[in-house]
C-alpha cells in the first residue's frame, strides 16, 4: 500500500510525496484545464543515497528520453535522501513515476 503525503507550498504550489525517495510537485490551476483537470505537474523528485547514484540515474534518464531536462543536486525536497535528481515535466514523467513507484512497492514487499 502506498501513503502520500502533500505538503503545501508557496506561490500555489504543493508536494505530493509519494514515498520516501519519490514526489511530485504541482500547481492547482485557477480554472479547470485540458480535460477538466485541476492542477498542473511541475516536475518530479527521486531520492539517492549518494551522488553517483544520482548521477547514473540522470544517465539512464538521458539515455532513454531525448530533451529531457533533469538536474541532480544535494537533496532540497527529500529529506531522507542525501542527493536527489528533479526532472521537469515531460510527456513520460507521470510513466516514469508510475515504474518507480511499483518498483519500490514490489521491493518493499
Amino acid at each position: 500500500m502506498i501513503r502520500t503525503h502533500i505538503i503545501t507550498l508557496k506561490d500555489g504550489f504543493s508536494l505530493l510525496q509519494i514515498s520516501p525517495r519519490l514526489a511530485l510537485m504541482y500547481k492547482a490551476l485557477k480554472h479547470p484545464g485540458k480535460n477538466g483537470r485541476r492542477d498542473r505537474i511541475q516536475c518530479a523528485y527521486f531520492g539517492f543515497d549518494s551522488e553517483q547514484s544520482a548521477q547514473e540515474f540522470v544517465t539512464w534518464l538521458r539515455s532513454h528520453y531525448s530533451g529531457i531536462r533533469c538536474l541532480a543536486r544535494e537533496s532540497d525536497r527529500l529529506p531522507e535522501c542525501a542527493f536527489e535528481v528533479k526532472v521537469w515535466e515531460f510527456d513520460g514523467l507521470l510513466a516514469l513515476v508510475s515504474i518507480c513507484t511499483n518498483r519500490q512497492v514490489s521491493q518493499a514487499a
